[in-house]
């Protein structure tokens, strides 16, 4: 009797110690589970600094532009784009990460909310061209849409890539802060060098696009011109206003002659072409001397709003300023890049096609 007693006792003192243990009760002041951690979401921000709530884990996502497609399989996540702008991505692109057609057999478009939807995309992010009716068949899907609008300028490009880093999540995220830390660095090494130069010493330069029969520039506006003035040169289109077409403003052949660059550069080789071959074009300084340089493009172009945009300044300063930029080896740097963001050893050729502009 007595060793029953005792026995009840102990285990009386063990229920009471278990029922005061902060392991089975939790106390009145501890902050209850956040709703995100609950039902397994977190929050990231847009380029509004909104924020948008997403599943703790992304596996299935869907850029709205070509360059955020890029942008993400460069942060290694190729496998994850289950829809993208279709039309923007080259056959660069795909051989380069072979798992984006895996991961999108269908070839799922982003202009259509019903291939999103279709897709299984858990994430829309990029420039949003969405009506409210769109957005409201997302969010109905339960799909989130984060907006990455603002792309003009080095700042806000790095902002762009931070966030698609977020979303992405894990060792995403420490890849897009890499990229970062390489393009400002690669902008701001560039600025420094030409720094010292004096204004008649800045290369007066045009971005100058052949679309169709018509010809389109850039101004303040674009990210090219803050690579042209790093470079030491003189966007002549900084202050031009004009009708838009697409990422470019429509010039007429008079205001080229008008501005007279000396220094002309485009977006490919049939667009240089049609530059030399316009007679209205034959007194302009660049095209008297030839002066005229393809952009450089890997799985996209470098000269437009895109991650190889970080290539882009040290290439217009070895252009500009030979001089300053004469430790620069352009080719080194593109196998480089293409080392860590496109997960392969480049050829000599392959290297010599990109620094060439040619896509394919």
């Amino acid at each position: 009797m007595k060793k029953l007693l005792t026995l009840l006792v102990y285990g009386l003192a063990a229920a009471l110690i278990a029922a005061c243990s902060p392991a089975t009760q939790q106390s009145p002041d501890a902050p209850a589970a956040s709703g995100s951690a609950a039902s397994g979401t977190r929050m990231v921000k847009d380029s509004s600094g909104n924020d948008v709530e997403i599943p703790a884990e992304v596996t299935k996502v869907a850029p709205t532009i070509g360059a955020f497609s890029a942008v993400t399989a460069m942060l290694g996540a190729s496998n994850k784009i289950v829809a993208a702008a279709t039309s923007a991505l080259s056959p660069r692109f795909k051989a380069t990460y072979p798992d984006y057609e895996k991961a999108n057999p269908n070839g799922y478009d982003t202009k259509n909310v019903e291939d999103i939807i279709a897709s299984g995309a858990q994430v829309v992010y990029g420039p949003g061209t969405l009506t409210e009716e769109q957005l409201a068949q997302l969010k109905g899907a339960g799909i989130a849409f984060v907006a990455i609008e603002k792309l003009s300028t080095v700042e806000e490009m790095s902002q762009a890539f931070t966030i698609i880093g977020n979303i992405l999540g894990g060792d995403h995220q420490k890849k897009a802060e890499e990229l970062v830390k390489l393009y400002k660095g690669n902008v701001d090494d560039t600025a420094k060098r030409t720094a010292s130069l004096a204004g008649s010493d800045r290369v007066p330069v045009l971005q100058l696009r052949a679309e169709g029969n018509e010809y389109s520039t850039i101004n303040s506006k674009d990210i090219s011109h803050e690579y042209i003035v790093a470079a030491g040169g003189i966007n002549v289109a900084a202050d031009f206003t004009a009708t838009g077409q697409g990422t470019g403003l429509v010039v007429g052949a008079e205001q080229v002659v008008a501005w007279n660059p000396r220094m002309i550069f485009t977006l490919s080789q049939e667009s240089k072409n049609t530059i030399l071959a316009d007679p209205a074009l034959a007194t302009v300084d660049a095209v008297k001397d030839g002066n005229i340089h393809v952009c450089p493009a890997g799985v996209y172009l470098w000269c437009v709003r895109s991650a190889e945009g970080a290539l882009a300044p040290h290439w217009l300063g070895k252009i500009l300023h030979p001089d300053l930029f004469s430790d620069v080896d352009m080719a080194a740097e593109v196998k480089a890049f293409y080392k860590e963001y496109g997960y392969q050893d480049l050829t000599y050729e392959a290297t010599q096609e990109i620094l060439a502009g040619r896509t394919s």
